[in-house]
């Protein structure tokens, strides 16, 4: 993780929560990006698409810096949306990829009075040293680097004030962002979007809760041969003040300087987290963008934002297992009904089983063949399909639901899906589901590795 140069701090007073105030930006946006819009429909020819293309950069850009200066719940959409390989247009999917490291930080005064407000004292007087500058700052908090009393090297992430109340504002006009310029694919339902993230961004603003979520990965993954979550140190920890263990490492997009099997190794890596993590131990961390992952000295990978996690009970587990049996067997019709089960799909939808697996098997891509390389077309077809509302797509997913408790679980699609995809990974991805599903013999030597440091105390 780290900072962009060039970004200037944000000035020395909380994230605005007035809601006329942050519902006009959006509106200025979509003002400006029509007017862009407008005058390159009025050109001909070759100046038409130039200018067609100078339109969706600058909106692009203006998107992106107004999300990171507003952060919240809009930085959050604009992360998410970074991930969604070929369903944006390029240049706006570049631009927003820089929302998934880096945004303008706020200014050290505000960081003192959050600890002034949780503590009664600065930073100073908490830590043997602590850096004044952040070296990340995402769509919640910032992180600053700083030492324990003993020199142990922390990373302490401080939530922005006002962040709270933004949100809940934001909640209402993101829509809005994500539309500017018609730079979403048609088709592509942006209220989907929004209500995903709804409940899961305003749980993320509980820093208590993020640590005890992290104390539970901590202690499944702890000695794993190829995962490391930083320990927590709780004691020094508040509901807006997180400190860590600071690993040091690369941040994720070096991955894409590495050749190509280094990027299907580091693919696999966390693939085998995110689903290892689910029927291994019951849990899901649904926010896999890069900004979360670090590649560290010894070769393994840091997972490091816990704020988003969802834990499933046995019944929800022995319910997808049923799902993916269904798939790796062929039965279509075993399949449906498991879906249904699960409560993915609802029962009684008007639609023969074909034309629901037809629409929906996109959604298990990735495990259907024994060896699938993550491209942003899937990952975009995976995406487009799950918010599709036209067509016989469109008319499968008003039956389709998310079942209470899994609301983030559709962020494999968003995510991970597009966090593979740009590393073009490629992997044996059914054969790694087996071994969790059906518990098949390790298929991969990271398998192998995986099995022998993995702690099943899990009932699952």
């Amino acid at each position: 993780m780290g900072l962009r140069a060039g970004i200037e701090p944000l000035s020395d007073r909380a994230i605005s929560g007035n809601r006329l105030s942050r519902s006009a930006t959006p509106a200025r946006l979509a003002g400006s990006a029509a007017a862009r819009w407008a005058m390159a429909h009025v050109a001909i020819g070759e100046a038409r698409e130039r200018k067609k293309k100078r339109a969706i950069l600058r909106t692009a850009e203006d998107v992106t810096r107004t999300m990171g200066e507003m952060k919240g719940a809009v930085m959050k959409v604009g992360q998410i949306l970074s991930l969604m390989s070929g369903v944006l247009p390029e240049e706006m999917a570049s631009q927003l990829a820089a929302l998934q490291s880096s945004a303008p930080p706020m200014s050290y005064g505000l960081v003192h009075q959050v600890f002034e407000k949780e503590y009664g004292t600065g930073p100073e007087r908490l830590f043997r040293s602590f850096d004044k500058a952040p070296f990340a700052a995402a769509s919640i908090g910032q992180v600053h680097r700083a030492e324990l009393t003993d020199g142990t090297p922390v990373a302490v992430k401080v939530q922005y004030p006002g962040v709270r109340e933004a949100i809940d504002h934001d909640l209402a006009n993101v829509g809005m962002m994500i539309k500017l310029g018609g730079l979403v694919a048609r088709g592509l339902d942006a209220g989907t979007i929004v209500r995903d993230l709804e409940d899961g961004i305003r749980a993320e603003l509980d820093y208590r809760r993020e640590a005890r979520w992290q104390q539970r990965f901590f202690e499944a993954f702890d000695g794993h041969a190829f995962v490391r979550v930083p320990r927590v140190y709780h004691e020094l920890s508040s509901s807006t003040v997180l400190v860590q263990e600071f690993l040091r490492g690369q941040p994720f997009s070096a991955a894409l300087e590495l050749p190509q099997d280094e990027r299907n190794r580091l693919g696999e890596m966390i693939y085998r987290f995110c689903f290892g993590s689910i029927y291994r131990h019951g849990l899901f961390n649904g926010d896999p963008h890069p900004g979360n992952f670090l590649l560290l000295e010894d070769g393994k990978i840091g997972f490091v934002d816990y704020g988003c996690v969802a834990e499933f009970d046995v019944p929800t587990i022995e319910g997808f297992k049923r799902l993916i049996r269904a798939l790796n067997a062929g039965d279509r019709a075993e399949w449906r009904a498991a879906t249904e089960a699960v409560g993915i799909l609802l029962p009684g939808a008007p639609f023969t089983t074909d034309e629901v697996y037809d629409h929906m098997h996109w959604y298990w891509a990735p495990i259907l063949d024994d060896e699938v390389e993550f491209t942003p077309e899937l990952a975009a077809e995976m995406v487009r399909r799950n918010t599709m509302t036209t067509g016989i797509g469109g008319q499968v997913n008003r039956h389709c639901n998310v079942p209470a408790g899994m609301v983030f679980l559709t962020r494999i699609n968003f995510g991970l899906a597009g966090l593979l995809a740009g590393l073009r990974a490629k992997g044996p991805w059914r054969a790694i589901v087996k071994e969790y599903v059906e518990g098949a013999a390790p298929s991969t030597e990271l398998g192998r590795h995986s099995a022998a440091s993995t702690r099943f105390g899990s009932p699952i």
